[in-house]
């Protein structure tokens, strides 16, 4: 690629899903016809979370706004060839719609999952409950005197292939013009209460009219480079793949538990993970899988649900981060007061890569209009940190 300008309207300071999908909806927007920079240390994306993620998009939220950047989410997948179709070609998501399954094992439990679907199903999403018998029909691999019921989604809900998600948005961009660069910005300068620069580790400085934060597990670095504080840590993550003894014949939509386990099939195998005993912050470099989990943590609490999980072996495991939003767990999106055209996409503990869309959307519009014109994401914004009000989201996975 041509090296950089000297300035540009808008630089991303980090070029995996969040970055990526950005570019490609402000490139993408008739009403934007700026110049676009993404910075991106690792070419690679081995170390991303994009690359490191189960990839997987659910309506399944007990916030009205994360169901509606979930929802997009999925139209999105669903309409992806046509999106990002460079001369009609586009890399192949292999979408899998088995929807997911939101296990109650008490009926304080199941009422708040039948609370919840209430606001679900009026957000447009696609959700059912089901009690023990209705479960043993529909899944008849699972132990339903395990349970007093479930909440189900629709097909909508599954997994995809990540990798190809987050390509066919940066080679889009790139088509549209967007430049990428292989850097890493080390500095910025800010004047007033403006970003008038990024420095880069190569000694370029970079003018912009906007800077945004899509560093993912690194945001709280970069958030500090322009003298602002941002409650977003790495968390480690660890996913496994095993296989089964005994095959089952039947759809397996990702199931999450009580306690957090979660799984589901994929291909011939399992894929599945849960939440750290001690859930503290890691180091930046540490992707190390927590390999003990599995017998600890996994293991016992699949068997519980599932009988012929009793005999099952590990194929591979991997490591991982969330890039944990300390106060709720939820996005932070657009500037906060201090600096004006500093915006933030940080935080999505988990869900950045089916938020993304709607994020890169909201951006677009945030940068182009002054406001954010298909989902107003404003309770999500920066203020709500400075206030040190949380907002609420009970399906953290």
């Amino acid at each position: 690629m041509p090296p950089p300008a000297a300035n540009y309207d808008v630089v991303c300071v980090g070029g995996a899903m969040t970055g990526s999908s950005a570019a490609y909806f402000l490139s993408e927007n008739p009403d934007f016809d700026g110049s676009i920079l993404v910075v991106e240390p690792d070419w690679s994306y081995e170390r991303a979370a994009t690359t490191r993620a189960q990839n997987s998009i659910r309506e399944q939220f007990s916030n009205r706004l994360n169901i509606e950047l979930s929802r997009f989410g999925t139209e999105f997948i669903a309409s992806f060839h046509d999106r990002v179709q460079i001369d009609g070609e586009s890399p192949e998501l292999n979408f899998r719609g088995t929807g997911y399954m939101f296990i109650a094992d008490t009926e304080d439990t199941y009422a708040r999952l039948e609370q919840e679907s209430v606001d679900q199903l009026a957000a447009g999403a696609e959700v059912e409950m089901l009690r023990p018998g209705q479960i043993a029909e529909r899944y008849p691999y699972m132990d339903p005197d395990q349970m007093v019921g479930a909440r189900v989604g629709g097909a909508r809900e599954g997994s995809f292939d990540g990798w190809s998600f987050f390509q066919g948005l940066r080679n889009r961009a790139i088509h549209n013009g967007v430049t990428y660069i292989k850097d890493r910005v080390v500095g910025i300068d800010v004047t007033g209460t403006r970003v008038s620069a990024v420095r880069l580790e190569s000694g370029r400085r970079i003018g912009c009219g906007f800077a945004i934060n899509t560093a993912g597990c690194r945001a709280k670095l970069v958030a500090a480079m322009a003298g602002v504080d941002l409650p977003v840590e790495p968390r480690a993550r660890t996913s496994f793949v095993f296989d089964c003894r005994t095959p089952i014949d039947h759809t397996v939509p990702l199931t999450v538990t009580p306690v957090g386990v979660h799984f589901r099939k994929e291909q011939t195998h399992y894929m599945c993970g849960a939440v750290p005993t001690d859930d503290l912050a890691v180091d930046y470099e540490d992707l190390d899988a927590r390999v003990d989990e599995f017998e600890e943590q996994i293991w016992p609490t699949v068997a519980k649900y599932v009988p012929q999980f009793d005999q099952i072996g590990v194929v591979t495991s991997w490591g991982g981060q969330y890039d944990y939003n300390t106060l709720d767990h939820n996005l932070i999106i657009g500037a906060g007061s201090q600096v004006e055209n500093f915006l933030f996409a940080n935080g999505f503990s988990g869900h950045g890569l089916q938020q993304g869309p709607g994020v890169g959307r909201g951006l677009s519009e945030l940068i182009t209009y002054g406001e954010f014109r298909t989902i107003d994401l404003t309770p999500l914004g920066y203020s709500r940190i400075e206030r040190n009000e949380p907002i609420i989201e009970n399906a953290v996975i």
